[in-house]
């Protein structure tokens, strides 16, 4: 058996080829055999029946014909195996398989970075006791335990024990997450550095991604990542610009709304669930969030902003800031409109820290939500002293859709939920 070569996409070089064939013609001796993630056109000089899914081998010559043809038939049902098509390129978008071939020089390139910078890179539990208790999460319940959220809680009980620059590459899961930005299991960069202020953290992100920017030889990274410093703006500012309302970081949920609506946004309310029977600090995350969904989907798309002194009710595992007591050392990364990274320089105090994780209890009960155990190991263990740090947490499926320039997590994860 001997053909020829048509292709729709680029002319097959000489050398030895696997692929899969896709397609037969009725009519004719053409197949399309799939080769990675290409389709191309094969002439056979003779017509043969081909089962459709059936491997091929074969070689191109110096004169593009073919030689040393040979096939495995399939005896799957092909139409319904949807694995050989999903990573296949149809269009004039990339194919899902050159995103991932990139994802693996943008994780190696990441690794390598924190590599040069004397990192340790940590390995802590996917299975723990006790989860985030924060209302804004819903962790993944086994029987065993939880699946985390993030490895935050174990990463700093590493540094009370002594370590001071370590970072991590972790999957997380997070359950009713699940969007063209989201899905339920997802991969974390997380990293933290001892007596060092939160914007050494984000010095870090801008010299990482030029790092990728260069180190990544991939098409798919013709994007042009702005020369740092990226801009850096408060919350307060923020609304100030963009809704014209003076955020002074106290306000109660109330207040916030008649801010809001004397502003002429009483519409981003006219859907927002009854919040009587939410705690206060819950009653005042929900209206905020209302307010800043609209804010951040006005940022610009071409540079990243860093997004600095949160209201103190949202500062989660920050500390308070020094100098605004009612805001939080808290900052979190847009790019796109969409959020990245969010770091803290960490709340230390352990009669704190307690004290806000109770509240979370609270918070989840006023919203009808299932309890979790708090982690009083970690507790227990920054009661020992956790030395003053900054932590960053960084999305990283979202750091290759924005790298490659996709806005769906679909392109750049081997399997959605819906796929596995």
């Amino acid at each position: 058996m001997s053909g020829s070569l048509q292709s729709p996409c680029d002319n097959l070089p000489s050398g030895n080829y696997h692929g899969r064939i896709i397609e037969q013609s009725e009519k004719s001796n053409q197949i399309i055999v799939l080769i990675k993630d290409r389709l191309f056109r094969l002439i056979m000089e003779e017509t043969v029946k081909l089962p459709m899914g059936s491997l091929i081998s074969f070689k191109v010559n110096l004169d593009k014909k073919l030689e040393k043809i040979k096939i495995k038939n399939s005896t799957l049902n092909f139409e319904a195996n949807g694995d050989i098509f999903r990573w296949i390129k149809l269009t004039k978008k990339p194919s899902r398989m050159e995103f991932l071939q990139t994802r693996h020089q943008i994780i190696r390139g990441i690794r390598k970075w924190f590599d040069q910078q004397n990192f340790i890179e940590t390995e802590t539990p996917l299975l723990v006791s006790a989860p985030s208790p924060e209302a804004q999460l819903f962790p993944v319940k086994t029987d065993k335990g939880y699946l985390i959220t993030s490895p935050e809680y174990q990463m700093k009980r590493l540094l009370v024990g002594g370590f001071d620059k370590i970072f991590q590459i972790s999957r997380c899961f997070r359950d009713d997450e699940n969007s063209p930005q989201h899905n339920p299991e997802f991969t974390m960069l997380e990293w933290y550095r001892t007596y060092q202020p939160l914007e050494k953290l984000m010095t870090d992100i801008e010299q990482f991604a030029l790092h990728l920017s260069d180190s990544v030889k991939s098409n798919l990274l013709s994007k042009k990542i702005p020369l740092p410093p990226w801009p850096r703006k408060s919350v307060s500012s923020l609304f100030k610009k963009h809704i014209g309302i003076k955020l002074d970081g106290y306000e109660t949920a109330n207040e916030l709304r008649k801010k809001a609506e004397l502003s002429g946004y009483e519409k981003l309310f006219h859907d927002l669930p009854d919040s009587s029977k939410l705690t206060d600090s819950l009653a005042y995350e929900q209206t905020f969030f209302r307010l800043w969904n609209y804010i951040q989907n006005r940022f610009s798309k071409s540079t990243p902003v860093f997004v600095f002194d949160w209201p103190l009710p949202l500062a989660s595992l920050a500390r308070k800031n020094s100098m605004r007591q009612e805001f939080a050392e808290r900052v979190e990364l847009y790019v796109n409109c969409m959020e990245l990274a969010n770091g803290f320089a960490e709340l230390t105090d352990p009669i704190e820290q307690r004290r806000r994780f109770e509240q979370d209890l609270k918070n989840r009960k006023s919203e009808g939500r299932e309890t979790v155990p708090l982690d009083n190991k970690f507790l227990k263990s920054i009661e020992h002293g956790l030395p003053e740090c900054s932590g960053m947490a960084l999305g990283i499926d979202r750091l290759i859709m924005w790298l490659c320039g996709t806005d769906n997590i679909q392109d750049v994860i081997c399997f959605t939920e819906d796929e596995v």
